[in-house]
């Protein structure tokens, strides 16, 4: 089946960019019992729309007593950016990374980041004004930190702030996660 495109973009009445600062969720790709991904482009069963190509309407699910952790990033430092990598004619992909920034130096945060490091992880960070809810990782390439930074400057009111970066390389764009989000239950 083939997508017919007639019309893409236009005016709209106000768009913004940004993202919540109070809802960036994380969770350790290992923990997951089920999680889908956008619809292929070819094949089989392929996306009957451009939407189908970037979007997961299936809601992830976890292993009992596990879910999301939400971490409350400061606001308007929460960023995404997608690149398309690699040779054209070979095997491009689109590279998603996902950066923000927490206030402070707490135990917890400076714990996360050591928790987080080297894992593969599925990140959600919902957008302000069209509130999509855009993924960092998927089943086959788990998102990783693949930076992370505190700084504490010296002067009394100096910068006291960690910096995330989450990354992934998939065929798509950060794809659009239209499920719930399930909250990691207190221990």
């Amino acid at each position: 089946m083939s997508i017919k495109i007639e019309n893409i973009g236009g005016a709209t009445s106000e768009v913004s960019g940004g993202f919540s600062h109070t809802e960036v969720y994380v969770a350790l790709l290992e923990n997951f019992t089920a999680l889908t991904e956008p619809k292929e482009r070819d094949g089989a069963s392929p996306a009957a729309s451009l939407a189908e190509l970037v979007t997961i309407d299936t809601p992830h699910t976890f292993e009992v007593g596990f879910g999301f952790t939400k971490i409350k990033a400061i606001r308007e430092s929460v960023g995404l950016e997608t690149t398309q990598i690699g040779d054209v004619t070979k095997s491009p992909v689109q590279e998603n990374k996902l950066t923000l920034q927490m206030l402070g130096s707490e135990a917890e945060i400076l714990g996360f980041k050591r928790w987080a490091k080297g894992r593969d992880l599925v990140v959600l960070a919902t957008e302000f004004e069209s509130g999509n809810l855009r993924q960092i990782g998927s089943a086959k390439f788990g998102g990783k930190l693949i930076e992370s930074s505190s700084k504490i400057e010296a002067a009394l009111e100096g910068e006291n702030t960690t910096t995330l970066v989450f990354q992934d390389k998939q065929k798509y764009d950060a794809p659009i996660y239209t499920g719930t989000i399930e909250i990691q239950p207190a221990a």
